[in-house]
């Protein structure tokens, strides 16, 4: 401020940039503690269940359902947790990530292949469609971690048989991100309500239910999280076959 003595100012600056980035933190904390509880009571309870069950059981086939139900139970809170440190890795970025030159052709074109074995054992056909180079303002890591989530739910939910793309245009204007899927798709205020930010919030993150889509909130939330990082725009809207999800998620070109 005008007041500050001039060889204390620099100090000052320190110190409130310090206090942000501390409450920035506090803030990040309290999300994640709070998405934790909600996400993962779900499953936890079901473990707890079928573990009673396990114990009270003496016919060989009940105890291998519920062995199998607490298994499924355990690798849902496997990825609620992975979804919540990707989240809690973005509230710590916010406010002071560093964005830098990032090809995004290449990144989705990584992403694509890594998950193309996962795709093909659920019988989804799953491909790639863009130019050589898109240069993006974005973090690799969460780039490639925000691609990871809309392709996983897309081959999670878009159903057996379906196909899933990933699909980049670019103009002088804009570089858009897109994808796309053939399967039962979400409703309409499903759609606005996943595209809701969380930050600061203590809302829970939403389950979006529609068809097979069951579960799709917690990643789709963390889709909307990285691309505000990023000054990005994420939109839903249904596919262009009149089936399905079309996630639409627009960069301004990379200046330097």
């Amino acid at each position: 401020t005008a007041d500050t003595p001039e060889e204390v100012e620099p100090l000052v600056i320190a110190i409130n940039l310090f206090m942000e980035r501390l409450q920035t933190a506090l803030d990040g904390l309290r999300n994640f503690t709070g998405n934790a509880s909600h996400q993962l009571r779900t499953p936890l309870a079901v473990v707890r269940t079928q573990i009673a069950l396990i114990d009270r059981s003496t016919r060989p086939d009940d105890i291998a359902a519920a062995s199998d139900k607490a298994i499924s139970a355990l690798e849902r809170a496997e990825r609620v947790l992975s979804h919540l440190l990707v989240l809690a890795r973005v509230d710590a970025s916010a406010g002071m990530a560093v964005l830098s030159s990032v090809d995004l052709v290449t990144i989705a074109k990584e992403v694509t292949a890594e998950m193309v074995p996962g795709a093909l054992a659920q019988d989804i056909d799953l491909g790639f469609e863009g130019p050589d180079v898109a240069q993006v303002a974005a973090d690799p890591i969460l780039l490639a971690e925000f691609l990871r989530n809309l392709v996983s739910n897309a081959i999670s939910h878009a159903g057996r048989g379906a196909v899933v793309t990933v699909r980049i245009r670019q103009s002088p204007q804009e570089i858009v991100l897109e994808v796309e899927d053939d399967g039962p798709g979400l409703f309409p205020e499903q759609m606005a309500a996943a595209v809701q930010s969380r930050r600061g919030s203590s809302r829970p993150l939403p389950n979006m239910q529609k068809g097979q889509a069951s579960g799709m909130g917690l990643g789709l939330a963390v889709a909307v999280e990285i691309s505000e990082l990023f000054g990005a725009k994420l939109r839903l809207d249904t596919a262009r076959s009149g089936s399905g999800l079309l996630a639409t998620i627009t960069f301004a070109p990379y200046t330097k």
